[in-house]
């Protein structure tokens, strides 16, 4: 196992979708693939027929992908056959009606390669339900509001959306980290805008987070239930508004990808395109910049639901 041969198919792979995200070559990705029927190899290629659908749609002229990519673990699991955990850090560069702009993600794969007669190839690429590692961000000097404070002026955007800037690839050391993260982030960058936590002696109640070992409300971490919260208006006051289009920086958005009536992921709208759509920020599959219809997302499906939330 000196060599290491069986990382060329992986850096393959994940370099290959920087080709890919400019050029369109579909077939190309797939030339390090053990099976090219398996059905994840079928869910890897709708994927990016929706990204490309969301392209043209969006009238995007992509320029550049970049990729790095990080072993955190390997193992062999039978002769001739290796699994491994990386992180893969990915930075797309576009340009809409004159404008450029960024996308940044960071996510998590489990991946297994086997080697055959003509060397080594993927057999299995799954991204993880949850961040394995994230870059470091450092310590944040920012203090939260404290339980007191009152909002004099109302919800502070620009903070909000600062915050969401400063911590969408890394945990603030001073909130627990959880291994689905989206709406523990959601929560504390509203707070960071100057909403006030809404205290309760239950944690199906309120919208607050006191600290560690289950010390915190269902809303304040939970998507459903924190979508559940913005319907009734809470502390935010937030205000259901039909369409993306409507929305604001510091505004959020959440998600049914099954369209079954359970709420799976929220984000918070941190910029805009030329053409008045959110760009959003969001954690587990950490995310800066990303457009906000999810087409993109291994979760998403075509009875996916979305509401958007207006915080005045």
């Amino acid at each position: 196992m000196e060599k290491r041969g069986w990382r060329q198919p992986v850096a393959t792979w994940f370099r290959g979708q920087n080709q890919l995200w400019v050029e369109g070559e579909l077939d190309r990705l797939f030339s390090w693939v053990l099976d090219a029927e398996a059905d994840w190899v079928e869910g890897e290629r709708q994927r990016w027929e929706r990204l490309r659908g969301q392209q043209r749609i969006r009238e995007l002229k992509p320029l550049k992908g970049e990729t790095r990519f990080r072993v955190l673990r390997e193992e062999q699991l039978d002769e001739g056959e290796v699994e491994m955990n990386v992180a893969v850090q990915q930075r797309h560069l576009y340009e809409i009606q004159g404008e450029l702009h960024e996308q940044e993600e960071i996510s998590s794969y489990c991946i297994r390669v086997g080697e055959g007669s003509d060397g080594w190839s993927i057999s299995d690429c799954t991204l993880m339900p949850y961040q394995v590692e994230e870059a470091s961000s450092g310590w944040s000097y920012y203090h939260p509001p404290s339980n007191g404070d009152a909002v004099v002026s109302g919800y502070n955007r620009m903070r909000a959306v600062q915050y969401a800037e400063m911590w969408w690839n890394g945990a603030n050391p001073r909130y627990q980290k959880f291994d689905d993260n989206c709406t523990n982030f959601i929560s504390q960058c509203i707070h960071a805008g100057g909403i006030p936590m809404d205290f309760s002696n239950r944690r199906d109640r309120g919208w607050w987070y006191r600290g560690s070992r289950e010390n915190w409300s269902y809303s304040w971490a939970v998507a459903n239930a924190l979508k559940n919260y913005l319907d009734r208006g809470g502390t935010p006051k937030a205000v259901r508004v039909g369409s993306p289009q409507e929305l604001q920086p510091g505004d959020v958005i959440c998600y049914d990808f099954n369209g079954d009536g359970r709420w799976q992921h929220n984000t918070i709208v941190t910029a805009f395109d030329p053409m008045g759509m959110p760009l959003v920020n969001a954690h587990t599959v950490n995310s800066r910049h990303r457009y906000w219809d999810y087409r993109d997302s291994y979760a998403w499906t075509p009875q996916c639901k979305y509401s958007f939330y207006h915080i005045p």
